[in-house]
């Protein structure tokens, strides 16, 4: 762990010099921030927040940020201070991640005065998590004949109903739950699915092996299974708790 924080540290130093007076702040979030960063398969996930976007302030960052990629790293997550301010109600799930498991590198703690309503999230977790068990169906149809594409698919979408599925378990007020198998775990216990494939899937990605599963194999199924109840439970729960 030491390497990233030396790495994010090393970033936000340059940011600083870049930016200068218009770098409101730096923090690192996700698994480096969570403590559960895996060298190879995890992202340093940095934002990075500015007094304005206009052109001519965003590409004073432009070979910071093209170097930042080169080393394997994902674009910062870039927006402006008042911009990021008034996202709460569009990006809840966004937003709630990043608090729950963020780091201020340089400024001010981005969250300080907002707020995320939970009818906003609600909303968005059912449009994600649909929209993402559309595409993970269609990711199995175009690779069901192909095993090493499609268990590459199972694991890079793994990631993205993580964060789904942290998102139901805040909806349920279960915001602590971080640990990724044990979101597995709490997720599959309210939803009603079995959470071995998920959990089968998350020691590949670890691990880092190869996964050659058939378009039958119980992994793959109990995958698509478990997204779907996933789907129907959160479809169930109501904009506002009764």
């Amino acid at each position: 762990m030491a390497n990233q924080a030396g790495r994010v540290e090393a970033l936000s130093d340059e940011l600083k010099g870049a930016y200068g007076d218009a770098l409101v702040s730096v923090v690192l979030y996700g698994s480096a921030a969570r403590g559960t960063y895996h060298e190879g398969v995890s992202d340093l996930n940095v934002l990075v927040l500015l007094r304005d976007t206009t052109p001519a302030t965003l590409r004073r960052g432009s070979s910071i940020a093209r170097r930042w990629v080169s080393e394997g790293n994902p674009p910062p997550l870039v927006m402006g201070a008042e911009e990021w301010r008034r996202s709460a109600d569009v990006f809840p799930i966004e937003l709630s991640d990043i608090r729950d498991a963020h780091r201020v590198l340089h400024g001010r703690d981005p969250f300080e005065g907002v707020e995320i309503d939970r009818a906003d999230l609600r909303l968005q977790c059912e449009h994600e998590l649909k929209g993402k068990y559309i595409q993970l169906r269609e990711r199995y149809l175009f690779s069901a004949e192909e095993p090493e594409e499609l268990g590459a698919t199972l694991k890079r979408s793994l990631s993205t109903f993580l964060v789904l599925f942290r998102a139901v378990l805040r909806l349920l007020g279960e915001e602590g739950v971080r640990d990724p198998e044990e979101v597995i775990r709490h997720t599959a216990g309210r939803a009603g699915f079995d959470p071995a494939p998920l959990l089968r899937i998350l020691q590949a990605r670890r691990d880092g092996s190869e996964l050659r599963p058939g378009a039958d194999d119980p992994v793959v199924v109990g995958y698509l299974e478990a997204v779907g109840a996933a789907v129907d439970f959160v479809d169930r729960l109501p904009l506002v708790p009764e």
